[in-house]
């Protein structure tokens, strides 16, 4: 959300210093939309960096999913390798909807092992107050 709300201000920052004596023709709402789409999307790919530390999941516009990392970033496409097999595939930005890490998120890692803390101590204490047999269990 950062890199978008960046990409926008930058985009109305480059528009109002345009000289008034230009004429300009205004992009269509899908052109906009398709342009910093785009551009977010490229910074995406920038962002991650080429070579094998940088494991992507990409979901382009026909519904299709792209798996393997990133091996080659361009002005207008990148390529994605796959892991096993080698096989590389140049990826228009034009055509992708989403580029995701693969694996997990660092926000559902850290939930997972809360839930694992939070059921270790449960059961330990469910376990204490069962050998015990108090009356406060």
């Amino acid at each position: 959300m950062k890199t978008i709300a960046w990409l926008l201000m930058a985009v109305l920052i480059l528009n109002g210093t345009r000289s008034a004596g230009q004429s300009l023709a205004l992009p269509t709402a899908s052109e906009t939309q398709t342009d910093l789409t785009e551009q977010a999307t490229k910074a995406e790919v920038q962002k991650r960096g080429v070579g094998k530390k940088s494991p992507v999941r990409v979901t382009l516009r026909d519904g299709t999913e792209v798996t393997g990392y990133i091996s080659r970033v361009e002005a207008d496409l990148f390529e994605v390798t796959e892991k096993k097999s080698g096989a590389t595939t140049s990826i228009a930005y034009a055509d992708v909807i989403e580029v995701h890490r693969q694996g997990l998120s660092k926000r559902a890692k850290i939930l997972i092992v809360i839930g694992i803390v939070a059921a270790w101590v449960g059961a330990a204490t469910a376990i204490a107050c069962h050998s015990e047999g108090g009356p406060h269990c």
